[in-house]
């Protein structure tokens, strides 16, 4: 059946002749159906939609004179005004949005970012981490899409979707200023993203700024020594392979993401020390660092140096085995640590690091020493990274601390 050829559009269920009476929503969502005409003027598909700047509805028209052929040319139609009802249904509004035609639905953008994402992950430009978390980000924002605030075209990711969309992750969820400004990266690569497709004409997040780290407290602290003993005790008994994932972080400062990298073979023993290669390493530098005793004894202790070189220092259960882990494993061992001793909620796993760092500082080692440890340009956590020495430090070596 070709689509009706008409001088008068039919209107729809939407129109509203007390239009004036209307919120300036519902007034915007008033359409006549789309129709397609065949006249001196040539081909074409006209409707009428509210236009919210001028206060009344406007005639839009869609030309097909390029399509060639009476029969695909109405074929191309039909497939026009099927899209076209849906789109309008939708809350679509041509005055708004742009013209019909190029319009993008706001779900087939995600699904486009996604695959582009999943090859520069299987290019080697993206790490597991940094997938991951884009994944998670997408996932959170669907859910906001699907309780909060429905989108349905690309145009819709505008900078009020984005702003109440970070309000969203920042109060309701309760997350804190660093979670809100991760978010508000992935929602800036994400918007570069829709422009550089040509989604959309320019970054919805220009000129929204993240909240800076002067303004809120750290939302992790320092762990009393006393503490830490106790989360030593408790783990040798309980928890003994992921103590070595605390001696790690507390010793040696490796990230929970890198710890899931290593492998038997990174371990010098014989050298005392450590070296995480650049391709495993955030900074995507090879660094080594100094193991202290204490640290290589128990490691030796579990077995962890008797697997195969090849093997990952944390697989299933935390041993050493073939299969790569998931970094969230240690915050899980974590939480049932800190449940059971009732640590406070800001002594986190990672806290570990800071309370090595304050520790060795407070032995009065140089800081210089210290800052090459952890891989630091200053004891701050911070992304600048100086170059370190193979040699080992023998005061880190002979370190006993108290976890």
């Amino acid at each position: 059946m070709y689509p009706e050829i008409s001088s008068t559009p039919k209107k729809s269920g939407n129109h509203n002749p007390n239009i004036t009476s209307m919120s300036g929503v519902q007034a915007a969502r008033q359409f006549e159906l789309p129709v397609y005409k065949e006249n001196g003027a040539g081909a074409y598909i006209e409707f009428r939609a509210y236009d919210p700047e001028k206060g009344k509805m406007r005639r839009k028209t869609i030309k097909l004179n390029r399509t060639k052929g009476v029969a695909k040319r109405r074929a191309h139609a039909r497939q026009i005004i099927k899209r076209l009802i849906d789109q309008l249904n939708h809350g679509w509004n041509p005055w708004i949005a742009g013209d019909a035609t190029d319009l993008m639905v706001f779900e087939d953008a995600v699904e486009r970012y996604i695959s582009h994402i999943e090859k520069m992950l299987a290019s080697g430009y993206f790490r597991k981490d940094t997938y991951d978390g884009y994944k998670s980000n997408i996932k959170i924002m669907r859910e906001y899409i699907e309780k909060r605030q429905s989108i349905y075209y690309v145009y819709q990711f505008n900078r009020r979707f984005c702003v109440d969309f970070l309000d969203y992750i920042f109060i309701e969820r309760n997350n804190g200023a660093q979670t809100r400004n991760n978010y508000l990266n992935f929602l800036r690569v994400f918007s570069g993203f829709l422009v550089d497709k040509g989604f959309l004409q320019s970054k919805p997040t220009d000129g929204i700024s993240p909240i800076s780290k002067r303004a809120y407290a750290k939302e992790r602290e320092c762990i009393p020594v006393e503490v830490v003993g106790h989360i030593a005790e408790y783990c040798r008994e309980k928890d003994p392979h992921f103590l070595f994932a605390c001696y790690l972080l507390y010793y040696c400062f490796i990230r929970p993401v890198e710890m899931t990298r290593l492998r038997v073979g990174h371990f010098n023993i014989k050298a005392c020390t450590l070296t995480i290669p650049a391709e495993l390493s955030k900074n995507r530098k090879t660094q080594t660092v100094t193991l202290p005793k204490k640290v290589i004894l128990y490691g030796i202790e579990i077995g962890i140096f008797s697997a195969p070189m090849e093997d990952f220092i944390f697989s299933v259960g935390l041993k050493p085995g073939e299969n790569e882990i998931n970094p969230k494993i240690f915050r899980d061992h974590w939480s049932r640590v800190r449940r059971a001793l009732r640590l406070k909620s800001e002594w986190k796993f990672y806290s570990l690091k800071d309370t090595g760092i304050t520790q060795m500082l407070k032995a009065n080692m140089p800081a210089i020493d210290v800052r090459d440890q952890a891989r630091h340009s200053s004891l701050a956590i911070t992304e600048i990274y100086a170059e370190h020495s193979d040699t080992i430090n023998p005061e880190i070596f002979r370190l006993d601390g108290a976890l």
